[in-house]
Formats: structure tokens, sequence, C-alpha cells
């Protein structure tokens, strides 16, 4: 497995839901779920649905007529997913499944959401085109992938100083969640897979991270970054944290950080 793959294993997918979900990833999971428009009796899916950040969010809108379901090719994201409350009656069915080969009927889904995935699949057009596969006429999928990573100072800082005092190879286990980042070639991918339609929109969100001491170590442990950090000397991760401080100065508060992240939002319409 390469730093870029991210296939977690179990110790690893529970430090990701308990470091990343609750520090960046949930609060846009949420942000996604709050944008996507659904009736309470809709077949809901949500593809490479990880730790279910957002399948959770999706749960409190459906009622006992409607039907969620939350895919994931990683069984690790999913055991985890399996073993955390959600506070609905609604039950979620959680499959192990890739996104190009999803196990639902044709036309049988209202909505599919995509939360961080499709920059992570080697041919995400394929993804695109299942999920059209699956979809009703005039269903919706929709996308959240992040903004430029220059957009995402947070982000921009670490990738830097992990290729700087570890290696290039190891910062790409993060910047490959920026291979697309383009507005224009995502709506090329989505009208190559068939929709008629798409909206974009961009969210933004100042959130409040630990100290880059406490955080920065403990977030890269819940990513394929976590060996190649974790070989390095301790002379070397001071270094990487102290680089980090000062690329980060401005967003440093008492507390800890106060950060801006970008994400897209996209809306396909079959």
């Amino acid at each position: 497995m390469t730093s870029q793959e991210w296939q977690l294993a179990n110790d690893a997918a529970r430090r990701y839901e308990e470091i990343l979900v609750p520090a960046i990833l949930g609060p846009f999971a949420k942000s996604l779920a709050d944008w996507t428009e659904l009736e309470v009796h809709h077949t809901v899916v949500d593809v490479g649905c990880g730790t279910g950040a957002a399948t959770r969010h999706l749960a409190p809108r459906l009622s006992e007529s409607g039907r969620l379901i939350g895919t994931d090719v990683n069984k690790g994201m999913l055991e985890v997913a399996q073993s955390l409350p959600y506070h609905q009656d609604l039950s979620i069915d959680w499959r192990q499944e890739t996104a190009d080969n999803l196990s639902m009927e044709n036309e049988s889904v209202d909505v599919v959401v995509c939360a961080q995935v499709l920059q992570f699949l080697k041919q995400p057009v394929n993804a695109l085109r299942e999920i059209h596969r699956v979809l009703k006429n005039d269903g919706h999928l929709n996308i959240s992938l992040w903004c430029e990573i220059e957009e995402n100072p947070y982000f921009d800082a670490l990738v830097n100083a992990i290729a700087e005092y570890i290696s290039p190879e190891t910062a790409a286990g993060l910047g490959s969640a920026f291979r697309l980042t383009n507005p224009h070639e995502i709506n090329v991918l989505i009208n190559e897979a068939g929709y008629r339609s798409s909206q974009n929109d961009v969210v933004e969100l100042y959130l409040e991270l630990p100290g880059i001491d406490e955080f920065v170590p403990r977030h890269i442990s819940a990513t394929p970054m976590g060996p190649g950090y974790a070989s390095a000397s301790p002379e070397v991760q001071a270094a990487l944290l102290s680089k980090l401080s000062d690329r980060l100065h401005d967003y440093i508060t008492e507390d800890g950080m106060t950060i801006p992240f970008r994400s897209h939002l996209i809306r396909a319409i079959k």
C-alpha cells in the first residue's frame, strides 16, 4: 500500500474517526448533508462513506419509509461505522463495495452523496457512470471535493513540511486529496458520465483545532502518512512541527488554531 492509497486498517480507521472526523471531515460532511436536497421517503446512498460521518447526518432527515445505504471499499472503515450510534429509528444498510460496482438495481436510488471520495479513485468517471446507473431519472448526486490546496492553508503547510522533512512520497498521502479541485475538470467528468446538468457552490468553514504539537502528530497517525512520519527521528519531527508553527503563525490562538478550509459542493442531475 502506498501513502496515496487511503485504505486504513481497523486501528487507523478508528483513529480516523476519533481525530479527523470531529476536527475537519465531520463539519464538512455535515455541510454536504445539509446542502443535499431530499424527501423523507427517499432512498439515499452515501458512496465512499468511510466511517459514516455524512451518513449519520443524513439519517435524521429520513422517515421509516426511507432507506439509507452506506458503501465503502474499506472493511475497517465500515466496521467503525457500524459500531457508532446515531439518533434515528431508521436502520442504515452498510455494504462493502467499490464506487464503480454498486449493488443497487438500475434507477433505484433517489439521492447519492459522495464526500471527498472521487479524487482518490483512479478512474472517477467510472464511479460517476455507475452512480448515474443506479439513480432514478431526475435523481441527483451531491459531491464534495476540496478547493485548491492553496485555499486550504493547513493542508498546504502540512504537505510542504512533510515533503521537505520526511519525503515527497509521504507527502503524497495528503496531496492526493487535492488531485481533483478544478471546477471545469469536475464538470467535464460529470458531463462525460451522462448527467444532464450540474450546479457548483463553495463552502468555507473556520475550524478550531488543537495546537500544532498536539494535533498534527495525531492527524498524521490517522492517515497513510503515519508510517513515514513515525520512522523519522525526534529531531526531524520537531523541525517539521516548528516549520508548521512558522507557516501557520497567523492562525494560532491561545487555545490552538483557527483556520479556514474550503470545499466545492457539486450537485449533478441525471
